[in-house]
């Protein structure tokens, strides 16, 4: 699920075609901290820079990325610590989301980001 290093923690984040039909993605996936209500908390994730491929999934097929998130800790009070009830996720160009339920401390403010997040790939 996820390694650490100086403050971070590094997760998989895996998206599955659950349709009866072939699709594609391309891009990164949206990422943000939510509160218990489902609003967001402070920034969403950056995007790692990785140049973005479009990728074909047939059905059952998935992709996946990987999301570091740094410890809210690191920065103290002044980042509006709170704590997070789940991170939503977007697919590329979705409007829909999902929600997976992680408790975690998180900041209110937007000025400071506490996820990055890479480009989607096949899975493997």
């Amino acid at each position: 699920m996820g390694g650490g290093a100086a403050g971070s923690v590094y997760r998989s984040l895996v998206l599955t075609n659950a349709s009866d039909q072939e699709c594609s993605v391309e891009g990164y996936p949206g990422v943000s901290f939510t509160d218990a209500a489902g609003a967001q908390i402070g920034a969403p994730a950056e995007r790692d820079g990785s140049a973005p491929a479009r990728v074909a999934l047939a059905p059952g097929a998935s992709v996946s990325t990987t999301l570091q998130q740094t410890n809210a800790g690191n920065y103290g009070g002044d980042c509006g610590l709170t704590q997070s009830a789940g991170l939503r996720v977007y697919p590329p160009g979705a409007t829909d989301s999902l929600v997976l339920p992680q408790a975690i401390s998180a900041c209110s403010d937007t000025a400071i980001v506490l996820m990055r997040v890479g480009t989607l790939q096949p899975a493997s």
